[in-house]
């Protein structure tokens, strides 16, 4: 195997572990604060939260069932790899909010649970912001060494 071929397996399972690690922080968010005390998030989420507390579906399932038209569109509009990487987070974090949504809420406070909740999925966007700005900057720094 060539030495770029291992780099270009070793950035796939990295990304794909901080896709997993993302997925499980936002879940913990929403499955112990959030959907416990009535409240959603935005996007999908939020939209399956209103949907497990109407009609009484598992939101990992809702989350599924909503993601399946996008992620058809976005095999054809935006790419393979975006498409996979989409459906692994989205896989993860139905199932992670199917997991931890059985354990017991960690406080029954809306308001505390409004901030808590917030804080953590704050965490998980501003994880993945800081690692699209560092992958950014390497990228950047690469081609500035070799105009020097």
């Amino acid at each position: 195997m060539h030495k770029e071929q291992k780099n270009n397996i070793k950035k796939m399972i990295i990304e794909i572990v901080g896709i997993l690690v993302g997925s499980f922080v936002m879940a913990t968010g929403v499955a112990l604060f959030l959907l416990p005390n009535q409240l959603s998030s935005g996007g999908v989420s939020g939209l399956a939260t209103v949907v497990y507390y109407l009609l009484n579906i598992p939101m990992g399932t809702t989350i599924l069932a909503i993601n399946a038209p996008l992620f058809l569109f976005a095999v054809f509009k935006i790419g393979k790899k975006f498409f996979i990487k989409s459906l692994i987070g989205t896989i993860a974090l139905s199932v992670f909010i199917d997991l931890l949504d059985q354990i017991e809420p960690l406080t029954n406070d809306r308001f505390l649970a409004c901030i808590y909740g917030g804080i953590i999925i704050g965490l998980r966007n501003s994880n993945n912001t800081k690692s699209k700005w560092l992958y950014g900057w390497k990228r950047f720094s690469k081609l500035y060494s070799k105009r020097i």
